[in-house]
């Protein structure tokens, strides 16, 4: 009788083994995390506050890890695009999303999403906070949030402001402010703040709600002109810029804005927990620090845990905003 070969013995061996304890195989996987390239969906288009941070990102994570780490921007249905991209995406942590609340907790209030943001998401890492800036063109008249209200108010229905995608922070701070100032502006979407930013310094909007770190370099160059913040207090990146709270008849104006990585639902806990650990470490060095604190975003990098929280606790405020404001936004 022939002997089985050693090599065919090992490989059946190996076979039995992984029928019996399938989950040997997964464990050196997650321990072996990252073996090829990953990538991050961004769903928003390049050049705006959410793909210069997912840029960065990837690079620290690249240096970390040894793998490349490709930014795929897939813009769209204010983020809902690229957010459903990740929702439908395997499982093995080689696909994560970096967006912002508005796909997340905000868009599904306003109108049925092709994904559930609770159930299929398994929560990374909220990454950064950071407030809207409502800001005009150097050639308008309007010096002040009041100034840019009253004139709203002497040209009805006239106005536009621009904002980075429907149902995301930035398009409900416009709605709100229509809703509390009283004033009838119209809402025109974007697929990202890049887009935005050339719109508003194309003369071809009025006014824009945008994040503060896609805007910064042109307040500091003073090719645009910041009004107000949306955060309850003044943003210490824009010390002489008030908070738009600050304006008579606004106050209690909020509305905020947040960067987070998410892995599609069913991520190894060890693959998010690798991957939250590289990313608190990268937030937390004075590379990143620097290059994004004196824009006026807060790093914050949360754990998994505490990111599913916030997300849960945001879907049941802005519901409640959305609501309590009767805000019903056009598509």
């Amino acid at each position: 009788m022939l002997k089985p070969q050693k090599p065919l013995l090992r490989h059946l061996l190996g076979a039995l083994l992984l029928i019996a304890c399938p989950g040997v195989s997964l464990a050196a996987s997650a321990l072996d995390y990252p073996t090829k390239p990953i990538r991050i969906v961004v769903s928003f288009s390049p050049g705006g506050g959410t793909d210069i941070f997912a840029r960065a990102l990837a690079q620290k994570y690249s240096q970390a890890w040894g793998q490349p780490v490709i930014v795929d921007n897939r813009p769209g249905a204010g983020g809902n695009i690229g957010s459903d991209i990740v929702a439908k995406a395997l499982s093995d942590g080689y696909t994560l999303l970096l967006t912002t609340n508005a796909p997340i907790a905000i868009n599904p209030n306003l109108a049925k999403a092709p994904y559930d943001p609770v159930k299929d998401f398994a929560p990374v890492s909220q990454l950064a906070v950071l407030p809207f800036v409502l800001s005009v063109h150097p050639s308008s008249p309007a010096k002040s949030v009041a100034e840019l209200m009253n004139l709203a108010k002497a040209k009805k229905g006239v106005l536009n402001f621009a904002h980075s995608g429907f149902g995301g922070g930035a398009h409900l701070a416009g709605e709100l402010i229509k809703k509390m100032a009283k004033i009838d502006i119209t809402a025109v979407p974007f697929k990202g703040g890049g887009p935005v930013l050339q719109a508003l310094l194309g003369g071809q909007v009025d006014m824009i709600f945008l994040s503060i770190l896609t805007q910064m370099p042109m307040i500091q160059q003073e090719r645009i002109r910041a009004l107000g913040v949306t955060s309850p207090e003044r943003s210490p990146a824009l010390p002489n810029v008030p908070a738009i709270a600050e304006t008579p008849g606004l106050e209690g104006f909020e509305s905020d804005l947040w960067y987070g990585l998410l892995a599609p639902a069913d991520t190894d806990p060890r693959i998010v927990e690798k991957i939250y650990q590289e990313s608190r470490r990268a937030l937390t060095s004075s590379e990143l620090k620097t290059a994004f604190e004196p824009r006026g975003a807060a790093l914050v990098a949360t754990s998994p845990g505490t990111f599913a929280e916030t997300i849960r606790k945001d879907l049941a405020k802005w519901d409640d905003l959305i609501k309590t404001a009767n805000i019903k936004p056009e598509k």
